[in-house]
């Protein structure tokens, strides 16, 4: 089989497969910053590789369901873990590169983030102000390790803060008015 042959393939599949595709990575998609669209071409990523390699391997193309699904659970994994998938980033250099790019005021309105910050808790408020103090992007992991807790609850209590700066101290409630 070509390549061409082999994509098709995938695109066939995994069009077909869309049930399949959303039931292993339900676990998962809570977590994962991705769209149905991303999750889909995840997938066809994955049927396409897990195809390549059966055909490779001259191995029954009856086996894909049960490779796919082992082979594309570990990258929904990885993608709610936030798992780095870049190799071999050279991280010293592309700080120079950012130093060297800023063209923005790098004093922000103070008086805007103060105001901002207003509506968090304490520990949301602690946590962003050392956020914002960083010279350089930081990611869940660093923040995680800096405060104790784990890269899911960062990112929980960074979507907390999020929602709280956007909504102030509004709940937002989903009831059912009953009907008299």
């Amino acid at each position: 089989m070509t390549h061409t042959e082999i994509w098709n393939l995938a695109i066939i599949w995994v069009k077909s497969h869309r049930v399949l595709i959303r039931c292993v990575a339900a676990r998962y998609s809570p977590y994962m910053g991705c769209s149905a669209q991303d999750l889909e071409s995840e997938a066809l990523l994955v049927a396409y590789l897990t195809l390549r390699d059966l055909v490779r391997n001259n191995k029954d193309l009856s086996l894909m369901n049960r490779y796919f699904r082992v082979i594309f659970r570990s990258r929904c994994i990885h993608m709610a873990m936030g798992v780095d998938m870049v190799h071999e980033l050279d991280t010293e250099r592309m700080k120079a590169e950012q130093r060297e790019e800023r063209t923005f005021d790098p004093k922000l309105d103070q008086q805007l983030i103060e105001a901002s910050l207003l509506c968090l808790t304490e520990r949301q408020r602690l946590v962003a102000q050392w956020i914002l103090s960083q010279d350089i992007p930081v990611n869940v992991s660093l923040i995680g390790q800096r405060f104790g807790i784990t890269a899911r609850g960062v990112r929980k209590l960074i979507n907390n803060a999020i929602f709280r700066i956007e909504n102030g101290h509004h709940r937002v409630c989903k009831t059912v008015t009953a009907l008299t």
